[in-house]
């Protein structure tokens, strides 16, 4: 009984068809199939671009008004100088929990009170405090990419707490190579505007002292350190 082309299987060699000749057929039924396969990948990448842009037309979220909005929030951000002063906040207070629990000879600062870490994933963190009396609360999280580029950019993401709610949220990145504090904002993810802006600019300004006195004493010490090794005495 002869096999009806539609079910014969790929290799089946036609009785007397010579080898050479089934081969250049597998190759092209090979090749149709893959064509056909690309051809539904890009087919179905093609509906799920159109459908995202449809989405995002017609989300009330994105209209030209709240466009708008975001692009004045970014700008505010990084015109004041708010995300940098996040991304650098984010470690600080770390490290003062960090300090209040196992370095009592390193002194955290008195406006700081009630650290608490209350999840430590590492990459993934959040604490709570207070300053000034003003309880405030950070969390922090790493993008941890399956199969991370050693030369791109980390991701991140950092918000800010007043009493319990978010008031404050960036993207975040550092470069490749960078020290483990080393972030700076990218995006504003959530902004609500309150007496909270000041007191994380005044924890940016002391941040900033500390790190310039820190910086000056390291320059003085190499000054010394070369200095008494062309004494003339």
């Amino acid at each position: 009984m002869a096999v009806p082309e539609s079910i014969r299987p790929l290799h089946s060699v036609p009785n007397g068809a010579p080898l050479s000749h089934v081969a250049k057929e597998e190759a092209a039924l090979g090749n149709a199939h893959l064509e056909k396969w690309r051809s539904l990948v890009d087919e179905f990448r093609e509906k799920a671009q159109q459908l995202e842009r449809d989405e995002r037309n017609s989300c009330p979220a994105c209209t030209a008004e709240e466009r708008a909005r975001v692009a004045e929030a970014q700008h505010f951000m990084e015109s004041s100088g708010i995300g940098e002063a996040l991304c650098d906040l984010v470690w600080d207070i770390r490290r003062f929990v960090a300090w209040s629990c196992h370095a009592r000879d390193r002194p955290v600062p008195p406006e700081y009170t009630e650290l608490e870490m209350v999840a430590d994933n590492m990459k993934d963190f959040a604490i709570r405090f207070a300053y000034r009396g003003r309880r405030y609360g950070l969390t922090f999280r790493e993008h941890v990419a399956s199969h991370p580029d050693p030369h791109a950019d980390t991701r991140g993401e950092a918000y800010l707490l007043a009493d319990g709610t978010a008031v404050f949220g960036v993207a975040m990145a550092s470069r490749p190579g960078a020290a483990y504090d080393d972030w700076h904002p990218t995006t504003i993810e959530a902004f609500r505007p309150g007496g909270w802006i000041a007191d994380l600019l005044e924890m940016h300004r002391e941040h900033q002292r500390c790190r310039q006195a820190m910086e000056a004493k390291a320059r003085d010490e190499v000054t010394s350190r070369r200095a008494a090794m062309i004494s003339l005495e």
